[in-house]
């Protein structure tokens, strides 16, 4: 009998060695609350084929990104000379330099006139959200000597400079020079799963890691929706041009949620954190009262994983909701 519970013994052990060598579960036993009816069909067929499996994926990006947030307004005369920099600066490395135009001031609570809808003067439409002007709010009151000085102004992947996080437009490239030259601290892979119908939403699975072990603070995961190219009115050198075209417009975080998911230990398995989102798209900008509808061509995601202690963002990757 003792022999037989010895054998049996061990084969558990076996067992359990080799369940620890299984790097991507299918799926993850902990952070699986998504809505299972976007997917148009039974969830056991997704789970069984349509789950990614990291192990065979590359990293979406070997290299270390670099982030500029704008922080704008439609109301803004001198936002669009700072949006044509991000802009210039994305086209030259669209690979790894990302923008995100957030509408968002330095007043409480977190917008100001520069973003207001202003039916009178002709801005129509409502560039803010939720997410927006808490960062507003924050980077404006809350965090003391940010720098957030007014608009235009802008982070470049949230680096702390000389004691501030924003700077002037004009020192955007050299930021993000620093940015791209450092070395990968932590390494992202995603996969995105667009379903048109039944409810035009989407999975986003993730996998980080960390390869600096150096960095002891928490990290946190954001995952910003990103709109492009929408045709609406803009304040320009004091001049409405109604036809001026916003591009890399900050919809919000997919999970509502401003500052992300930290990634705690039970996200981890083995040595790698796994995060899963479903989404549902919203209809895309337009001047108030009028309707839309969703256009998923026309927006993609940002996903980051940053510092929760310095803010800093280590690395970025930028995915097409439909390839």
């Amino acid at each position: 009998m003792k022999k037989l519970l010895f054998i049996l013994f061990a084969i558990g052990c076996f067992m359990i060695n080799s369940c620890d060598k299984v790097e991507n579960p299918f799926p993850p036993l902990v952070n699986n609350d998504l809505d299972t009816t976007i997917y148009n069909g039974a969830w056991s067929d997704y789970v069984a084929n349509q789950w990614p499996d990291f192990s065979t994926l590359p990293n979406d990006d070997p290299n270390r990104n670099a982030l500029i947030e704008d922080f704008t307004g439609h109301n803004c005369s001198a936002c669009p000379a700072a949006g044509t920099v991000a802009h210039d600066i994305h086209t030259a490395n669209p690979s790894r330099i990302f923008v995100a135009s957030i509408h968002a001031s330095n007043e409480v609570p977190g917008y100001g006139a520069f973003q207001a809808v202003n039916l009178g003067l002709g801005y129509t439409v409502d560039f803010t959200n939720p997410q927006s002007k808490e960062m507003g709010t924050f980077f404006g009151n809350t965090l003391i000597n940010s720098g957030f000085f007014g608009n235009p102004s802008g982070t470049v992947s949230r680096t702390n400079v000389a004691g501030e996080y924003f700077a002037a437009s004009g020192s955007w490239q050299t930021k993000v020079d620093a940015i791209l030259a450092a070395p990968l601290k932590v390494a992202i892979k995603a996969k995105v799963n667009y379903y048109e119908t039944p409810k035009h939403g989407f999975y986003l699975h993730t996998e980080v890691e960390k390869l600096d072990a150096g960095i002891t603070n928490d990290l946190g995961m954001v995952v910003y929706l990103m709109e492009d190219s929408l045709v609406a009115p803009q304040n320009v050198l004091n001049v409405l041009t109604p036809n001026y075209v916003h591009r890399d417009i900050f919809r919000g975080c997919i999970d509502g949620q401003t500052w992300g998911k930290t990634l705690t230990s039970d996200l981890l398995t083995g040595t790698k954190y796994y995060l899963n989102y479903s989404y549902i798209l919203p209809d895309q900008l337009v001047p108030a009262g009028n309707t839309s509808t969703h256009n998923a061509d026309n927006m993609h995601l940002l996903i980051y994983v940053y510092d929760k202690v310095t803010l800093e963002i280590y690395q970025i990757v930028d995915k097409k909701i439909i390839p």
